[in-house]
């Protein structure tokens, strides 16, 4: 469900680049730090957007350098870790861990039971350390499966359970800007769970998984104003917060980069429909 929030590298000058960059590569060494090299495996875009979301909020004293690592063993990379960083390392271990959970329940898939084998322990440490974000993940997940399992063709319904579970995952700590961080939270992960269906309906629709979409009878294309409408809310709340460190990187991951999969989509679709026109007009002219 995740990979949407992402930036548009390409809009991008060459400095933000590397400040990206180096707090996607700030993650990656957390990740390994705190939790073994295996549970760098699990690092993602969106914990990245996470980490500069609320470093540039709350601005916590960073440490800077360049390493070699596995993925990069001869050339050196910049990285920018924080006490944010070890936040979103944990958070990335706790959604990993069930998203694991949820593939061997879900498909009897072997080698995600595996995989929450060996990061059990480290759920076991996150859950411990913030069992708020923890259990709001547990609960959301048991709702949304239950949304799945009735097949409710509600568009909101699945997206309101994955809303509430970003929302506390936004909220590091209960302090002024809470209020304004779950609200924010929220729109992201309605919008972010209703980009996913989107993207995956001709699978869920030759599955027969479950897809909101799918359910609701519309099509990828006709989804776009849906989708406007839900990154406006998260949108809205993202103005509101006083977020200036890194704020090109941040919005042109918000209001460019998390459009790019939905576009290749699109694009993907049109390009098939091209082609098989064409090899129509060729069979008819033979």
């Amino acid at each position: 469900m995740f990979g949407y929030v992402i930036p548009n590298l390409t809009d991008l000058p060459e400095a933000d680049q590397q400040r990206y960059r180096a707090h996607y590569c700030g993650l990656c060494h957390a990740l390994g730090d705190r939790h073994g090299q295996a549970a760098r495996m699990a690092l993602t875009y969106d914990l990245t957007f996470l980490t500069m979301f609320l470093s540039s909020l709350y601005e916590p004293e960073e440490q800077s350098g360049e390493a070699c690592c596995l993925p990069h063993p001869v050339k050196q990379h910049g990285w920018t870790r924080s006490r944010i960083t070890e936040y979103a390392a944990d958070m990335t271990v706790a959604l990993t861990w069930h998203k694991l959970m949820d593939d061997w329940q879900d498909e009897k898939n072997l080698a995600a039971r595996g995989a929450a084998a060996g990061l059990k322990k480290a759920y076991e440490r996150v859950r411990a350390a913030w069992p708020r974000q923890c259990g709001a993940i547990e609960k959301s997940i048991a709702a949304l499966s239950e949304v799945e399992r009735q097949r409710d063709s509600s568009p909101d319904a699945a997206a309101k359970c994955f809303g509430e579970l970003m929302a506390e995952l936004f909220v590091m700590a209960e302090d002024y800007w809470a209020y304004a961080l779950r609200a924010f939270g929220y729109s992201l992960g309605r919008f972010i769970y209703m980009m996913d269906a989107v993207c995956d309906y001709e699978k869920d629709a030759r599955k027969g998984s479950y897809n909101p979409v799918v359910l609701m009878d519309r099509k990828p294309e006709e989804m776009r104003e849906t989708l406007e409408l839900l990154l406006g809310d998260a949108s809205a709340a993202f103005e509101r917060l006083p977020l200036i460190q890194d704020e090109t990187i941040l919005r042109n991951i918000l209001y460019s980069g998390v459009w790019q999969v939905y576009q290749a989509k699109l694009y993907q679709k049109d390009k098939k429909k091209h082609m098989k026109k064409e090899s129509e007009v060729k069979a008819h002219g033979e």
